[in-house]
């Protein structure tokens, strides 16, 4: 049998099938605030977005609904099967070198396939990298695969505003790719790491 508890602001409707709890707000045209059905969960809906906070004394986990991130605080996420980080192929080439964009280094991937005079490819500022990552930490970190399939050196160079700290060796030699991880350390900081070069 149904049975649904009145509150305040809210009701809880118990179904055979469903628990769900209905806002009372009558601005909201579909007033479902959290739904548990067989086999999901459900957190608002189309026109009310429901963000997702759970704490504990050692991190967090948080959805935040508007901006469609989902972030580990302190704890890490554990996985038992593969992860499969999504990396989008930026293919450029310049004689002149040229300036990222903060999408094109967060991209994951570079092939730089330039034929003559040398690469001076410029980061963008940490502040134009970190305005693109919705819920950044300090220490929020990524990789950053530059392959160089042309004939000349790639010197990978500091912003203009010299945001980032270049540790290691940031040059990728022709057919060779180079690993570099990039660490945000607060909204206008950060350094790049190179973490080693591969040979094609």
């Amino acid at each position: 049998m149904d049975r649904v508890i009145c509150m305040k602001n809210a009701n809880l409707v118990i179904t055979d099938s469903d628990v769900t709890l209905v806002d009372l707000d009558k601005t909201v045209v579909d007033e479902v605030m959290f739904r548990v059905q067989e086999g999901k969960i459900q957190l608002g809906n189309s026109s009310r977005d429901q963000d997702l906070d759970i704490r504990s004394a050692t991190g967090s986990l948080v959805y935040d609904a508007g901006a469609g991130f989902l972030r580990a605080t302190t704890t890490p996420i554990i996985s038992s099967g593969l992860a499969f980080p999504l990396v989008a192929p930026t293919v450029l080439t310049s004689n002149a070198g040229y300036t990222m964009t903060g999408a094109q280094l967060l991209s994951g991937l570079i092939v730089d396939n330039t034929g003559t005079g040398g690469i001076a490819a410029t980061l963008p500022t940490v502040a134009a990298t970190v305005a693109l990552i919705p819920g950044w930490v300090a220490g929020t970190s990524f990789l950053l695969w530059y392959k160089n399939t042309g004939n000349q050196t790639m010197t990978l160079t500091v912003d203009a505003s010299a945001q980032w700290t270049m540790t290691g060796t940031m040059t990728a030699l022709t057919t060779t790719t180079r690993v570099y991880m990039c660490v945000i350390a607060t909204a206008v900081t950060g350094t790049v790491y190179s973490l080693g070069t591969f040979a094609e």
